[in-house]
């Protein structure tokens, strides 16, 4: 058996096509076909060996996992190139003269709440282990379990069940099958709870976190930045937190500090900063820092601090000497989201 993938010019040319919806994407200016293409052959006892079949699979570009039953019987294959997961083929089986005898999207074999609950990537749902087919006319697809083991290397599976004869799915009855159900559909509802909550927050007014974490400073400022920049639409932040002193990994972060109030290794553009250590210590740390500067280090840059309104006037001071625009987001003032960003967002959400 060999599979012939359908040439592309380049993985760029194939996305940059679709995009633009063009068909077939990515082909080269001279091409044949606008699919895969498979051919299986058999050897004799001579050693011999002759055409069985060859033909055009479903799979636009590649397959990207073939299995080939004993005696060419039947040959199936798994997901597409570069978006597995997705699909009305994400299992197709063909019979030993190469017709296709059904081709599966994920929903003919996993329920809606199942398919949301598993891992998606941007291009992908990791949604099984490696398939086997059986001696008496089954293939058996191990399907990843969602909440049992987030990583793909202890993760949980449960077996999936399909007649290679007509590509009926058999399985879903089963105990463990229930219990696996179960679990994604807990997932799924968590998830939805998540999203509902962050379409929430986009929303909302913005201010500061609630818990007192450097990821949730990093996420504050990151916000705050496209809510408030002239901008917002060209521009971007680096953004840095300082952890408490009394932390561990205390020194790591007054070192990035540091590195972005002082290295000369990248333009210092636009910088947002917060702090989990009280912000009396936070002005200390950055007041030293900027004692070691050169006048007009910083000319040019936009410097965001979470800080209080009250505090502008302090920090406009402190970075004077280096040449910085310097603006505070208060977390007790409230930041409207943008006109603009609602909608693009609402209607996707």
């Amino acid at each position: 058996m060999r599979i012939d993938p359908r040439r592309i010019s380049s993985p760029l040319a194939y996305f940059s096509d679709k995009v633009k919806g063009r068909e077939p994407a990515g082909a080269p200016a001279e091409h044949e076909g606008k699919r895969a293409k498979a051919m299986v052959e058999h050897r004799d006892g001579t050693g011999k060996w002759s055409l069985a079949w060859s033909g055009e699979l479903t799979n636009e570009v590649a397959p990207v996992e073939v299995l080939i039953a004993d005696g060419g019987t039947y040959l199936v294959t798994f997901d597409n190139w570069h978006s597995v997961g997705y699909g009305l083929d994400v299992v197709a089986i063909y019979d030993g003269q190469g017709q296709l005898i059904r081709a599966l999207a994920l929903g003919d074999i996993l329920s809606a709440d199942y398919i949301e609950a598993l891992p998606h990537s941007t291009s992908s749902i990791a949604w099984r282990g490696d398939p086997r087919l059986t001696s008496h006319g089954e293939l058996v697809i191990p399907i990843r379990v969602p909440g049992k083991q987030d990583d793909a290397q202890n993760a949980i599976y449960v077996e999936a069940r399909v007649r290679l004869l007509d590509g009926v799915v058999l399985s879903g009855s089963s105990p463990q099958w229930q219990e696996a159900e179960a679990s994604a559909q807990s997932v799924a509802r968590e998830k939805r709870a998540r999203a509902e909550k962050a379409r929430q927050a986009f929303i909302a007014p913005l201010l500061g976190p609630e818990e007192n974490t450097e990821r949730s400073w990093h996420l504050y400022l990151r916000e705050a930045f496209y809510r408030s920049s002239s901008d917002w639409m060209r521009d971007s932040t680096s953004t840095t937190v300082l952890r408490d002193p009394s932390a561990d990994n205390y020194a790591a972060s007054e070192g990035w500090l540091r590195d972005a109030l002082l290295s000369v290794d990248y333009t210092h553009g636009t910088m947002s900063f917060a702090s989990v250590a009280p912000f009396d210590f936070f002005v200390s740390r950055v007041d030293a820092i900027l004692a070691e500067a050169r006048p007009g280090e910083l000319k040019g840059s936009h410097v965001y601090i979470a800080a209080p309104s009250s505090a502008l006037p302090l920090l406009q001071d402190m970075f004077a000497r280096s040449g910085a625009t310097v603006a505070v987001f208060d977390p007790d003032v409230p930041i409207p989201q943008r006109p603009e960003r609602l909608k693009r967002y609402l209607p996707n959400h």
